[in-house]
């Protein structure tokens, strides 16, 4: 099984161009990136010029030319996983977020990415109004999806409500692995599958390994990290273990279970490494990536 991780999106290198940072991922064993086209999602009219499309171009071309492939793509969230900026419901989030979908989709054409991970819409007041945006956006999807040859992973998500108390993480409707399911399921199309976050899957105590063997075969993709119930990204293992909740070995084994044959990809972030922590920090996580992937082969 391939490793990936991501690039750019979280994995942030001090000072290094996008080809230097692809280069110490290769170096550290790593098979491919999981690619961000979510750079300027939150201003559609720069997310919808040409020199977004550009820059996409330039990252793709740099990645390959030091022997990385683009594992898979993450589409901009910006919309469902964040607040909109200027109201609720489906019709709010279409109008806002669909264009620049669209348009990462179009990119994936681009560059020859057939896998994108997207987050789910949801609207907290209304499990209905949940399900009935969602199966309204893939159908809107769906022709770029057949046009650009891509298969769409959607991606078990939270929700959250701030209080005076703090955040708190709330179930959308698409948190868990029977509602996403659920939602693939009518769907029913070879194109639409789905990607387990660990790490949003530890936030409600899910067991990740369960939730593989439920999907089977429509699991396209995978976010791997861990946290001690916030959404904090780190490379599994290097919490103590009284913070440590995720058995990545029975999820590994689940993963072998259902021959699952895609990237074993760390969705992990970092603050801005240092050129000197940067190679280090990338072997270790590699190192960790191929171990948990060779027990899921």
């Amino acid at each position: 099984m391939k490793i990936s991780t991501s690039l750019d999106h979280a994995v942030k290198i001090d000072g290094a161009t996008y080809r230097e940072s692809a280069r110490m991922m290769k170096q550290a064993g790593f098979d491919g990136v999981d690619f961000s086209l979510c750079h300027d999602q939150e201003s559609p009219e720069k997310q919808l010029a040409p020199a977004w499309m550009e820059d996409v171009r330039l990252r793709s071309e740099a990645l390959r030319a030091e022997g990385l492939e683009v594992a898979q793509s993450h589409l901009p969230y910006v919309g469902s996983h964040i607040e909109l900026p200027d109201g609720r419901g489906y019709n709010v989030f279409e109008v806002f977020a669909l264009p620049g979908l669209r348009h990462a989709l179009e990119a994936c054409g681009e560059i020859g990415c057939h896998l994108a991970v997207m987050h789910p819409y949801f609207n907290l007041d209304s499990r209905q109004e949940t399900r009935e945006g969602n199966l309204r956006l893939v159908e809107k999807l769906m022709p770029l999806l057949e046009k650009y040859d891509v298969r769409l992973a959607l991606e078990n998500i939270w929700g959250i409500s701030r209080t005076e108390a703090g955040m708190n993480y709330l179930d959308t409707g698409t948190t868990r692995g029977e509602d996403i399911l659920s939602l693939i399921d009518e769907i029913s199309s070879d194109r639409v599958g789905a990607c387990i976050d660990t790490g949003h899957a530890n936030i409600f105590r899910l067991d990740v390994a369960a939730m593989a063997r439920m999907y089977g075969k429509k699991l396209f993709a995978l976010h791997v990290n861990g946290n001690a119930g916030q959404d904090e990204h780190v490379i599994p293992y290097t919490m103590s273990g009284w913070c440590e909740r995720l058995d990545y070995h029975a999820f590994s084994a689940a993963l072998k279970e259902i021959g699952f044959t895609g990237y074993y990809n760390l969705e992990i972030s970092s603050g801005n490494l240092p050129r000197g922590l940067a190679q280090p920090f990338l072997n270790y996580a590699a190192a960790v990536a191929r171990a948990l992937a060779d027990l899921a082969t």
